[in-house]
Order: structure tokens, then sequence, then C-alpha cells
């Protein structure tokens, strides 16, 4: 899909953006954007790419705890299954994902073993315009929430899919709902202006106790002009508005910045994008004691991407500033690097990577502050075109501010999967 590849979740953007809203919202979107399409782009063409994954794997410290402890030396048994149906027409393109996932920890009974997400992203164009609607829903065990690999999301690899960085409590859920709608309109042959809004939802829940996380909403609206100064390349400036309500009332955040950005692209799939942004927030704290705080901060971030005849890599490295279950927003710095490679015919390796630490926002921020990485490194052999064999290593770090010393885990996995191939060109 040709779409603009400076997307995020949560932080601002230079790109035309979309939004996580409530389900009404979302149908309200949906059916608009539908109402506009002519009556011949439905002459769609339908593709779809089934995977499925079963993976075996054991980790000798589970819980993350400092200096380990028997009880973290566990096996556990995961299967994936999603579908990537793809909807093309002569004016638009369409991505649904559904995905579930059922894991099971023999000696880790709270863990929620079922998962489930779904994911659409799509673009309209119009004879001077483009409309784009991406958006989601999740529901995943706030462990893997806290400890992600440096993978991109292959439909929305802007994504930056970054941990909380608070308590981990096994069994505790957290659901997600998020739409990001935009629009854009071409003025001159190099002049475009648009605009988008972002709505998220996260709700926390543990069936076997109390939360340790707070329920929040997150909305932003944004607008930018993109000047080209060339076929491949383009300036883009803009400003945008956001606001953060933790449900329980105890804290609200106003944000206010502006931003500036550089792409230059070589082709579809070779590129790189800079983006530097200022903030400000202010903040509320409404209990204990009212507190109220104002804070201006710089950010933004560095990606690339190229694609080879046996390789391909992508990497980010930034700054920026999210939402958070910790009853506030986050200051987080993160790098994150993955490498694909084919070895042969057969044989394929894959190595990704991320490093982020977590801030608390000025000093009426509360939750708890820590740095994280992870590594992963895995092989894969294709037994026929679609039936693969593999395994691999993960490596998990955690510092927490709070605690009395890091803590690491290790994973060793083998996996046995089917990758379904896609009539969409390449």
């Amino acid at each position: 899909m040709d779409k603009p590849t400076l997307t995020h979740k949560i932080r601002p953007s230079l790109r035309p953006e979309i939004v996580r809203v409530r389900l009404p919202v979302l149908c309200i979107t949906v059916v608009s954007a539908a109402s506009a399409l002519p009556v011949a782009s439905f002459a769609a063409d339908v593709y779809t790419e089934p995977q499925l994954d079963f993976r075996i794997e054991h980790n000798d410290n589970f819980n993350l705890t400092p200096a380990g402890s028997p009880d973290s030396s566990v096996y556990g048994y995961i299967a994936d299954l999603e579908a990537l149906v793809g909807i093309d027409t002569p004016r638009s393109e369409t991505s649904l994902r559904p995905r579930v996932r059922f894991q099971e920890y023999p000696d880790v009974d709270k863990l929620e073993r079922f998962e489930g997400f779904f994911d659409i992203d799509s673009r309209y164009r119009g004879e001077r315009s483009n409309l784009y609607l991406s958006g989601g829903y999740s529901r995943r065990d706030v462990y893997n929430t806290e400890t992600p690999s440096g993978d991109f999301d292959p439909i929305d690899p802007g994504d930056p899919d970054s941990p909380e960085g608070g308590t981990i409590v096994v069994g505790e859920t957290r659901s997600e709902m998020e739409i990001r709608p935009s629009f854009d309109v071409r003025v001159t042959e190099r002049t475009s202006i648009g605009a988008g809004v972002e709505y998220h939802t996260a709700r926390y829940d543990a069936d076997l106790g109390a939360t340790t996380k707070t329920d929040y909403d997150f909305g932003l609206v944004n607008g930018f002009v993109t000047w080209a100064v060339s076929p491949a390349s383009d300036f883009t400036v803009g400003a945008y508005a956001s606001r953060y309500e933790a449900q329980d009332d105890s804290v609200e955040t106003d944000a206010v910045g502006g931003l500036i950005g550089y792409a230059y692209r070589w082709s579809e799939t070779n590129g790189i994008e800079l983006s530097v942004f200022n903030e400000q927030n202010d903040t509320t704290v409404f209990f204990p004691v009212r507190l109220e705080e104002s804070e201006s901060s710089w950010g933004g971030d560095l990606t690339a991407y190229r694609k080879n005849q046996l390789s391909t890599w992508r990497f980010t490295v930034g700054r920026s500033f999210f939402p958070t279950g910790e009853q506030g927003k986050s200051q987080f710095d993160e790098f994150r690097l993955a490498y694909d490679r084919d070895l042969s015919q057969r044989l394929s390796f894959r190595g990704v990577a991320r490093y982020d630490s977590r801030s608390r926002l000025g000093t009426t921020g509360v939750g708890n502050d820590r740095d994280y990485a992870r590594v992963d490194l895995s092989l894969r052999w294709f037994l026929t075109q679609n039936w693969y064999l593999g395994g691999g290593y993960s490596y998990v770090w955690v510092d927490r501010a709070q605690a009395i010393s890091d803590a690491h885990n290790n994973k060793l996995f083998i996996n046995f999967g089917y990758r379904g191939l896609s009539r969409k060109p390449r």
C-alpha cells in the first residue's frame, strides 16, 4: 500500500494520522468513508494470506525477578493464528488483519490464555486528495504488553508499540481500541494540506485482584502542510493539540506542539525519514492534592529502511511522549532494529533488537521509571513452499528504578507453522 510511512500510534506525526476511538465513532467514520466511494470502486480484488504458528519455549526467569527464583523457570506452548485480508480497487487499498493467540504455561495459572487482535488500514485516493483510515482493537495480558519485541508491524511499521514500564502483574489484561482517520488535499503541484485526529482508549482488568494501572482516554488533533521538494522527497510542517484523561479523575494533561520533518524515498522499499518537534504539557494532578505543572520538551525520531535482493532492514531511534496507565504521560527514548536475510532458497535468518527508557514526565508524574532491552534471533527452514520449521533465542533485560537490581530472562524456542502465499504483487 502506497501510504505515508511516518506514522505512529500515539506520538505526533508528520504524516496523515489515524485515531483510536470508541465504537460508535468508528462506525460513523467507516460509514462516512464508504458512502464517499464511487460505485465502480467496489469491483475489488480480494486476496488472503493465512498464517499459523505453533511454538514451544522455555524461560529461565519468566517473572523477571531480580536474581531469579525457582518459580521463574517455566515452559510455554503458544499458538498464533491470523489472516491478512487485502481488498484493492482502482482507487483504494484496504488491509484487514484478525488474529487470535492461545498461550498455555502450566506453571503460570494466572496468565490470560486467549488474546485477540483486529487491525484495519485503508486508503482512498481522489483526484487531488487522499483519505486514510487506520485503527484496531486488542485484548492482551499486561505481561506481553510490557515485554514487546523490537519487531515492526507489517501493515503499520510506524507503530512504536512502546511498553508502559510499570509494575507487571501476570493475569492483568489491557483492552485497547483506536482509530486514526486523516485527510489531505493537493492545493498546488507541490503543496498539500491536511488534518487528522486520533483517539485511544485503554482499559485494564485483573480477574484475581485489583488492577495496578489506571484506565485512560487520549485524543489528538493535528494539521500539516507538505511541500514536495522533488518526486522523491518532501518537507512537512505541522501543529497539534492533545488531551490525556485518567478515568479515575486523578490526572489530566493538555498538550500543544509544533513539528517539522523531512522524508527522502529512493523507492517504496528504500528511504529515510526525520522529524523534530517541541511539545508543551500542562498537567493537573487532582489527588491526593491538587498540583499543576507546565513543561516544554523536545523530541523527534529518525527512521531508515531498505530492501535488497537478499536482505531487508529497518531501524528507528527517537524520543516521544506517550499516554500510559501509570496515571499520566511518560517520556520514552527508544531504539529498534529489524534485519532479515535469506541464507539460501529455503533458509532465512531474522534478528530483532530494541532498547527503550521510560521516565515520568515532569515532577508531578507518577509510576515506575525503567530501562528495557530485548534481542530476538531466529532461523526458519521452509520444508515446502508454505510449511516451515524454525527455532531461536530471545534475551530480555529490565532495570526498574524501584527494584534493588536488574533482571533478565533467557528464552529458547522451536516453532512450526504455515505461511500462505499472496496473490497481491510485491
